[in-house]
């Protein structure tokens, strides 16, 4: 072959063939490498840190502005399903808001009722809460509106007293089945280090308790015990080091004793 004709006749050595290639092995290894599809729906998209997830027994609303007849309230059934005009019932369970709108959407689209659905939920009431006790200011049932650590669900419930033992709080997992999970948090630490050190998020039906610290269950005892059972002018001071010393005083002073 001569140069002229090899001059004319594009090969795979031009820009233009080279271009081609390099688009279709581009194309290939988007295919072929994990993780580079884009989600084809919200249900599985990856759900953002802390957001509230629904539960058996939400009271939830869906709205369809483009379908208003589809509108419809309730409640979360306990196996985690959701009634939808003409779509039936429709797992919805441990899915963020944004998930169950996906899957609503996606429900009605593959039974050829609305094509392009928007529905929009809002929960009306929610059936998750956790339980706080101990020494906290109001001891009770903290509503889970959204992912809490021990530390939100304190502020919740009111913030520590004085004589809450903040380095040893005690969550109990799954209080409502057994057997029972039990671990201890430091709420100092989450404090320091905003949250990073905090267990993973309480779950619906965990129980936070908050213990005395040691220096106010030693007043206790003091003042059931000793102070209750004496004269009233007989009034016994504790003092409790940082060490391994602990003083109880007696002021004898005032004391008067009938006789």
């Amino acid at each position: 072959m001569s140069a002229q004709s090899r001059q004319s006749c594009p090969g795979p050595g031009s820009g233009q063939a080279r271009r081609a290639i390099v688009n279709a092995l581009f194309g290939l290894l988007l295919l072929l490498l994990p993780g580079t599809a884009v989600p084809a729906t919200a249900q599985e998209a990856a759900a953002a840190p802390g957001e509230y997830r629904l539960l058996p027994g939400d009271e939830i609303s869906v709205k369809l502005p483009l379908n208003p007849e589809l509108d419809t309230s309730g409640p979360v059934g306990p196996d985690g399903r959701f009634s939808i005009p003409l779509a039936g019932r429709i797992e919805v369970g441990g899915m963020t808001l944004s998930q169950a709108e996906g899957a609503i959407a996606t429900a009605l689209r593959q039974q050829r009722i609305v094509a392009d659905a928007k529905p929009g939920i809002v929960v009306a009431k929610y059936a998750g809460v956790v339980y706080v006790g101990g020494e906290v200011r109001a001891p009770g049932q903290v509503p889970l509106t959204q992912a809490l650590n021990p530390l939100q669900a304190i502020i919740r419930a009111g913030g520590l007293l004085d004589t809450a033992r903040s380095r040893k709080v005690v969550i109990v997992r799954n209080a409502l089945l057994t057997p029972h999970r039990i671990e201890t948090v430091n709420i100092r630490d989450i404090v320091k280090t905003g949250g990073q050190s905090a267990p993973l998020s309480l779950a619906a039906g965990d129980v936070v308790f908050v213990p005395k610290s040691t220096i106010a269950e030693v007043d206790l005892f003091i003042d059931q015990y000793v102070n209750r059972i004496v004269p009233n002018a007989l009034h016994f001071n504790v003092n409790v080091g940082h060490g391994a010393t602990t003083t109880t005083t007696a002021d004898t002073a005032a004391a008067t004793i009938a006789p």
